[in-house]
């Protein structure tokens, strides 16, 4: 095994067994002092009965002395607002009634859950859950140093502080360790939680603005460590309270100030979708402190309300960071709420209230005398409400806790049908990619078309460094002409990177393109968003074959009219040609006729002339 996967079955069996000893501690009878203390200078404090616990023999507003008090005293004193007291143990107190000094006994007393106490103990069990479920998800799916610091606030803060706040000790002493592990881990929570908030600002913040940040919770936290532990050891060790003052004990709390306050500041220069992130942390922060506020400081308010207001604050707080990281994924988690398995539990929700109204039905209604129609009638009937309200459920499941999952598949379903209906391919293509990048929340989206050299990049939205070109032969293209189905970039060794998904814009047996969208910030898709962007790429890559086969058309019609055209224009270029040849030759045979007969009419002349000579008598001329 790995060593990491050890380190993490074993901080996680500590975790689990932490929070089921507190859980079981709790409802426990708990053991403390029959009255609390206020302090009010540094050698005394002020006794504040309990009612109904509270004896006699001690008033409301005797003086203890604390250089007087015996050291078990002392420390039964720090430890009773915190941590369990020895059982059936008595404790000698030296008061100060008015002038008079007087000496008297007080008893431990085993508080039994009831009433306000057993609702703050199930607030505490309840907070315990919730801080134990962020642990285990921050440890086990957690990938960056967020999650780790708040996988280590949450165990110290919660489980292992808790541990330490319910241990059963045999005497005082153990008593005061206990107090001051709780008191470590809750100061070591603070590290966890400054840690978390300082990574997720990133580099919202300066380098130099990060170190002042850092030296400001280094300040507060070191002063809230000097008061909290220091303020008790003295008390214990030389009975001098100067630190268990009102103001100085809230160093305590207010060490969360400071992460707290830097997310703040991050949400004022954060982007709308990173405010609401943080908004939930910071709800959840404010409300844990304000929490913390009713059990680390002496507020003079009841006891029990005390813890009840501690208990339903912190609780409130758990709840609202735990939503933050799997809702809104302030921290970078590896996980999904599976829609699958949150409708097979409303499923089985409404099996059993069927089978629980049947049940009711049948005793209460139906008697051993009731005929067959009537049995057959009451559960077909109770089927078909609940068969309504089934729906119901599921489609307020939709609408509530995949809400932003519902909107995104109703837009891209949506888009993937109005795609047909686009008439340009690259006006689809620009709004594939968009609609993508919308909708899913991707760090970016490309899309590559095929070409004669390989798959040529001709759309991108986002920040990537994405090639121009990939080869044909790519393992992430092989993949999807083999498996006609989308590709996990991290399974395969690809040009296109190692995050990311692809999928294929197919025609038949012929790839046309991919779509490539890459990771979304702090989450992984959904085995059901992976299959919707499968379905828009397969509508999209239809639709785009479509609108080609119809270019194509378009184009080979075209062609045909100009070749028909052009047939027309020959056929009557021949015909005139054929006139001009035969008009030619009319107009030569004319020629030679006309030549012929001149010829002829020459001849006649010639001839007439020649007859007119040889006609002519001959003189003869003598001498």
């Amino acid at each position: 095994m790995h060593r990491r996967y050890g380190l993490l079955i074993l901080l996680s069996a500590v975790t689990v067994a932490a929070t089921v000893y507190a859980s079981y501690a709790l409802f426990q009878p708990r053991a403390q002092l029959p009255f609390t203390v206020r302090w009010v200078d540094a050698h005394h404090a002020l006794i504040e009965p309990i009612p109904g616990l509270t004896p006699p023999s001690v008033h409301a507003g005797d003086r203890l002395d604390l250089t007087n008090q015996p050291s078990a005293t002392r420390i039964a004193l720090v430890v009773s607002d915190f941590i369990n007291l020895p059982a059936s143990k008595s404790y000698h107190l030296v008061i100060r009634r008015g002038a008079a000094q007087i000496s008297a006994a007080v008893h431990i007393v085993n508080v039994n859950s009831g009433g306000l106490a057993n609702w703050a103990d199930w607030l505490t069990v309840y907070s315990a859950i919730l801080f134990a479920a962020i642990a285990l998800l921050a440890l086990w799916r957690g990938r960056d140093r967020a999650a780790l610091g708040m996988a280590f606030w949450a165990m110290a803060e919660g489980p292992l502080s808790l541990v330490f706040a319910c241990i059963l000790p045999g005497d005082s002493r153990v008593a005061l360790l206990g107090l001051f592990g709780y008191i470590t881990f809750s100061l070591s929570a603070r590290i966890g939680f400054y840690v978390m908030a300082e990574s997720i600002v990133g580099s919202a913040i300066r380098p130099r603005v990060r170190a002042r940040w850092r030296g400001l919770f280094a300040l507060v936290l070191g002063a809230a460590t000097a008061v909290i532990l220091g303020g008790r050891i003295a008390v214990v060790g030389a009975g001098w309270a100067g630190l268990m003052h009102l103001w100085l004990q809230s160093f305590f709390p207010a060490s969360y100030l400071v992460p707290i306050a830097l997310l703040a500041v991050s949400h004022r220069h954060a982007d709308a979708k990173q405010r609401q992130r943080l908004r939930w942390l910071l709800w959840g922060g404010v409300l844990f402190l304000t929490g913390l506020l009713f059990t680390d400081l002496p507020l003079p308010l009841n006891f029990w309300v005390l813890h009840l207001l501690n208990g339903g604050l912190t609780t409130l707080g758990s709840a609202a960071f735990l939503y933050a990281v799997l809702r809104h994924r302030v921290v970078d988690i590896t996980v999904a709420i599976n829609r699958a398995l949150v409708y097979a539990l409303t499923t089985s929700l409404v099996l059993g209230l069927f089978a629980l109204l049947e049940s009711l039905v049948e005793r209460s209604t139906l008697g051993h005398q009731a005929s067959l129609a009537l049995e057959l009638a009451v559960p077909l009937g109770l089927g078909v409400s609940l068969s309504t309200v089934h729906r119901r459920i599921d489609s307020l499941v939709d609408r509530l806790i995949f809400r932003r999952q519902y909107q995104e598949e109703m837009a891209l379903r949506r888009f993937a049908n109005e795609s047909a209906f686009v008439n340009q391919p690259q006006t689809l293509l620009d709004l594939t990619v968009e609609q993508i990048l919308h909708h899913v929340g991707a760090l970016w989206v490309a899309f590559y078309e095929h070409s004669p050299e390989g798959y040529r990049r001709v759309r991108r939205r986002g920040e990537n460094d994405l090639p121009e070109v990939v080869a044909n032969d790519d393992l992430a293209l092989v993949k999807l002409r083999a498996h006609d189905s989308y590709v996990d970039l991290h399974e395969a060794s690809s040009a296109l990177g190692r995050e990311g998904h692809v999928f294929p814009l197919r025609a038949r047996d012929h790839l046309l393109g991919v779509l490539v969208v890459g990771p979304r910030p702090g989450e992984h898709y959904a085995a059901e968003e992976r299959e919707l962007m499968a379905h828009v790429a397969h509508a999209v890559g239809a639709s785009l074959f479509a609108l080609r086969a119809r270019a194509t058309e378009e184009q080979l019609s075209a062609a045909r009219t100009e070749i028909q055209a052009s047939a027309a224009r020959l056929e009557a270029a021949r015909a005139e040609s054929a006139a001009r040849l035969e008009q030619a030759r009319a107009e030569a045979a004319a020629q030679i006729d006309q030549a012929h007969a001149r010829w002829r009419a020459s001849e006649a002349r010639e001839s007439k002339l020649l007859d007119a000579l040889r006609a002519r008598p001959v003189v003869s001329q003598e001498p």
